[in-house]
């Protein structure tokens, strides 16, 4: 890795990042986005110049960044965006030294200070470089952090908050309406024809309980679903829908230890995770919730645990039941890093090992690299604390 910082000082608006140190980011359009709104929100392709305001060309390590990656444009603590790179990156046509990255946004702040996150992005940056990609969790945040559809917010905060902001649903009519229609059922095979409808992978002898939608306690555009355990009672709640409203969960800190939500990334997705850390306030029976929203189709997948085994500190076998709801082009294999593969396909190895969780964790999947992005060269590693 690369322990140290990468300077970019030429924000290029013409976007053709032709001369050593220069930088841009473009919309879908190609267009050059100047200011801290476009960053949060429109930026495609992240474009950089091999070589750095120094004169140190870093095309090989360019070449190691996969899909999965993640950059960081950082220019306080409380104003930064932080991107996930989308596929491989385009390299340099012959005379060229720029780098396209196709990105789209994860995660930002943008409280900052005064009017320091808003309007015209400053054009001097420095890149900087981190083995493993730091884990945010809300009671390690200083100010709000929006992540896909979640908002973390640190205890204490008493100031504004982003307001949300609604996103109709594509192509919605009239359909729209009965969609939205309140029902109820303890038939399988009715809430099947709910809208969102997604056939989880559970541990062996679950059964069905009953689901709704249109209601109250369920999404306006989708189901909630309660599946019952092997021995009759509670194993998990699975709702699945259309996300209007952005942000569409308010995630406060709660102060005391008792429970935390980091902000993760499953499958290439952005996710929230809430659990009951180790220490003094754990509480060994803290029911496990895991949200992952796609932003690309406005779709929404949650899990919140009954059972034992879906409680406490360990989120490993409600991510994996989360990750069993998303389509299948979407969910893709994963590996732990001792080379183990876990399927969470329909019907797969997703939930096989679910008993041997229960005693052991599930090691995480190979650390991505992670690139930051700041506009000052005095910036300190950002790293909070991994869970």
């Amino acid at each position: 890795g690369l322990p140290w910082c990468l300077r970019y000082d030429r924000l290029d608006a013409t976007g053709e990042v032709a001369e050593a140190g220069g930088w841009a980011i473009l919309d879908g359009n190609g267009a050059v986005l100047a200011t801290w709104e476009g960053l949060r929100s429109e930026a495609a392709t992240l474009r950089v110049h091999q070589t750095d305001a120094g004169g140190t060309s870093w095309a090989s390590e360019f070449g190691a960044v996969s899909e999965g990656d993640l950059f960081e444009w950082r220019k306080a603590s409380d104003c930064w965006v932080r991107y996930h790179v989308t596929g491989p990156p385009v390299r340099p046509s012959a005379g060229s030294g720029r780098w396209d990255f196709p990105v789209e946004w994860m995660t930002y702040a943008a409280t900052g200070e005064g009017d320091s996150c808003t309007g015209a992005v400053a054009p001097a940056t420095v890149l900087r470089v981190d083995e493993e990609p730091a884990v945010i969790r809300s009671l390690d945040i200083a100010s709000p952090v929006r992540h896909g559809t979640a908002l973390l917010i640190p205890s204490g905060w008493t100031e504004a908050l982003e307001q949300e902001t609604r996103h109709p649903l594509p192509g919605a009519s009239g359909t729209e309406a009965s969609r939205s229609a309140t029902a109820h059922t303890t038939s399988l095979a009715a809430a099947r024809d709910f809208p969102y409808w997604r056939e989880p992978v559970l541990p062996e002898g679950w059964t069905f309980g009953e689901a709704e939608k249109g209601t109250g306690s369920s999404p306006l555009l989708g189901y909630c679903a309660i599946y019952l355990n092997a021995n009759g009672y509670g194993g998990a709640q699975i709702c699945s829908g259309y996300s209007e409203f952005r942000p569409g969960s308010w995630l406060r800190d709660p102060g005391d230890g008792s429970h935390v939500y980091e902000a993760r990334v499953i499958d290439g997705l952005s996710a929230s995770v809430n659990y009951s850390p180790q220490g003094p306030a754990h509480d060994r029976y803290y029911g496990i919730e895991v949200l992952i929203f796609d932003s690309a189709t406005g779709r929404f997948y949650y899990v919140r645990g009954f059972d034992f085994a879906l409680r406490g500190s360990d989120p490993s076998a409600t991510i994996e039941i989360a990750r069993s709801l998303l389509p299948r082009s979407v969910r893709h294999e994963r590996r732990d890093r001792d080379g183990a593969a876990h399927d969470a396909s329909p019907g797969g190895a997703g939930l096989r090992a679910y008993a041997a969780r229960r005693a052991r964790p599930v090691r995480p999947p190979p650390a991505r690299r992670a690139y930051w992005m700041c506009t000052t060269s005095r910036a300190r590693r950002h790293r909070p604390s991994r869970s």
